[in-house]
């Protein structure tokens, strides 16, 4: 079995789309926050429903919502979600389809319909999303986020592969981690921390800030 990563680009989403595409995202990030403070103050159990979040979201995404807030309690414990956050659904809950001049396009659920928008497939990306089309690979939950004024859509694709004579190895970009590689059956593994990255940004954040405030107008500090 193989897994492999896509993250695609939307292809020129409407200006309606990216509007409700944010707002699903603050959305995402308040029943999340929700269901952390309702645990934490003992106002609910960990079996809290859809039925407990009064917002527009599809109960789909409300549903994945309540999984990752779950998830990031258990691990964490209180956590308060400063940023808007990627939106998901789980993978019976996203489509990805071809219109008849050949465009790929994926389809979700969001806060007043399902929209289907055309992805930007990219020789890295061509593989899988045609197995995945063909119906030759399965899918996984699907997320979709921002990134300065793109949006994108990331999932992953599992398929059978002959991988005799070759050792697997899977990649996973994370939060404390900028990556963490595992070679499947050879019992190895690899962190890259996300720790210096991390105070660079900080440091110069900070320098852009302090420049800013004292009146300093071409500041160009980029990380």
């Amino acid at each position: 079995m193989v897994t492999v990563t896509v993250t695609a680009k939307f292809h020129n989403p409407s200006l309606s789309r990216r509007k409700e595409w944010q707002r699903a995202s603050r959305l995402y990030r308040d029943t999340k926050q929700f269901c952390i403070d309702g645990w934490e103050n003992g106002d609910f159990d960990k079996s809290v429903t859809t039925a407990s979040i009064d917002n527009d979201l599809y109960s789909a995404i409300q549903n994945q919502a309540i999984r990752e807030a779950k998830s990031d309690h258990n691990k964490d414990g209180e956590v308060r979600y400063r940023e808007s956050q990627p939106f998901a659904v789980n993978n019976q809950n996203w489509e990805i389809d071809t219109t008849e001049n050949g465009t790929v396009v994926v389809g979700f659920p969001c806060v007043s319909h399902w929209w289907y928008t055309p992805i930007e497939v990219y020789d890295d990306i061509a593989d899988p999303v045609d197995r995945l089309v063909e119906g030759d690979a399965d899918k996984t939950r699907l997320q979709v986020y921002r990134r300065g004024d793109d949006w994108y859509c990331t999932f992953n694709i599992e398929y059978d592969a002959d991988t005799s004579g070759e050792t697997p190895i899977g990649v996973d970009i994370g939060e404390r981690h900028i990556l963490a590689v595992t070679a499947y059956g050879e019992d190895e593994s690899m962190l890259v921390s996300g720790g210096e990255a991390k105070y660079v940004r900080r440091k110069y954040r900070s320098l852009r800030d302090s420049l800013s405030e004292a009146g300093v107008r071409f500041a160009h500090v980029t990380v």
